[in-house]
């Protein structure tokens, strides 16, 4: 199968701020039809972080989401800012502001680089697994962030996604991932 990509014949930035750009194109589809005005979401992606404390539990966030309208649990996670070069270095800072907690060095690991809806944005996700993290600090979330911490065991974890309360689709494929590294699923195949 031939897979050809499609052809930008003009854009339009419809919004333009330091997080979020959001473009207009008109694009031609090949052997198909001209869209007039195909929205794409830009920005410069975001990390996730899968927190397991020395003990084996997982540390989880929960706060209220706007987009939404409701309250949601998932691990701490956050925009890359634009002065932050390595994914590495938000998940770090998201990890201390969301939690107070932290990872050494030798204790991170890239799980998963991942794309956030390919169809409409241009979005890469890396989620990161740390290991033996720990209560280093205070918590000091963005004044727009009320977060309570929850400290789950890996069945707790399988319970909350299972009963929908674990519900952020990224999020569940990242703790999916960590329980498999872990060694709490294994996959036969």
């Amino acid at each position: 199968m031939n897979h050809r990509s499609w052809e930008t014949l003009s854009y339009q930035q419809v919004l333009d701020t330091p997080y979020l750009k959001i473009r207009r194109e008109q694009v031609a589809v090949p052997d198909g039809p001209v869209i007039p005005d195909y929205y794409i979401i830009e920005n410069r992606g975001w990390v996730g972080i899968v927190p397991v404390t020395e003990d084996g539990r997982f540390l989880l966030n929960k706060q209220y989401k706007h987009g939404i309208g409701r309250v949601v649990t998932e691990f701490p996670a956050g925009g890359i800012d634009p002065d932050e070069d390595d994914p590495l270095l938000t998940a770090r800072r998201e990890l201390m502001e969301e939690t107070g907690y932290s990872f050494a060095d030798d204790q991170v690991e890239l799980l998963a680089h991942m794309l956030e809806n390919p169809t409409k944005a241009r979005t890469l996700v890396w989620i990161y697994l740390a290991h033996n993290v720990r209560k280093t600090g205070e918590q000091k979330p963005d004044p727009v962030e009320v977060i309570e911490n929850l400290l789950v065991t890996p069945r707790e974890l399988l319970d909350l996604i299972h009963s929908g309360e674990f519900a952020v689709q990224g999020q569940i494929a990242a703790a999916y991932l960590a329980l498999e590294r872990l060694g709490y699923i294994t996959v036969n195949v």
